[in-house]
């Protein structure tokens, strides 16, 4: 039986409370195939919230990018191995931990796993979903001081991320509203900003 994401992160801040150091590897051997998604969620979370940090989105959607890739072409995400023995700080890690698994066990009671089938069962729906948390993950690194222009495409990222760790086709579903809602908003800042150049060009001609 497949084991809940919580009752993984529970059993990892055991470990923590131990006074175990828990290196970062050990962390995505125990998460498995769930790796990449769950480090999807994590980096995504700090731009959930409407203020845009275009100094800080850059680097962060380049890391969930190349995550995003290694899901596409159905790979493991390559670590180097100074990342993967490095000992996360227990203090920080067992609070990150504390709100992680309150957050999945709420979420796990709401969800139902395996609802919406065709979005969760096949390898082409996958490839779908990776390909949309990379558009998305690349319009979260455009240093925009706009907001709502990180916070869209990181709601897409995390609940694509979400809807695979609980296997949960309504979670994809969501992921594609935000993903059109982002697409809309783009647009409309483009439109904005090219009518608001041919504007300052048509001053600085004079017309």
């Amino acid at each position: 039986m497949e084991r809940n994401v919580s009752d993984i992160l529970e059993e990892m801040q055991r470990e923590l409370k131990r006074d175990r150091r828990l290196r970062v590897g050990e962390l995505l051997e125990a998460l498995r195939d769930k790796g990449p998604f769950f480090i999807l969620m994590v980096l995504s979370v700090p731009f959930l919230q409407p203020i845009a940090l275009p100094g800080v989105s850059t680097p962060f959607g380049f890391v969930l990018a190349l995550i995003a890739i290694g899901i596409l072409i159905g790979q493991d995400l390559p670590m180097p191995g100074w990342i993967r023995r490095y000992a996360l700080p227990r203090r920080g890690v067992s609070l990150l931990f504390r709100g992680a698994v309150a957050l999945f066990r709420r979420l796990e009671r709401w969800s139902k796993p395996r609802r919406m089938p065709a979005l969760t069962a096949s390898g082409g729906a996958l490839k779908g979903h990776a390909i949309l948390a990379l558009v998305s993950s690349v319009l979260l690194m455009l240093p925009l001081p706009i907001p709502f222009s990180n916070s869209l495409p990181a709601y897409v990222v995390a609940f694509v991320a979400l809807g695979y760790l609980l296997r949960d086709g309504a979670l994809f579903l969501l992921a594609y509203v935000f993903a059109l809602l982002t697409g809309a908003y783009f647009a409309l800042i483009a439109v904005v900003g090219i009518e608001g150049l041919q504007l300052l060009t048509r001053k600085a001609w004079g017309g």
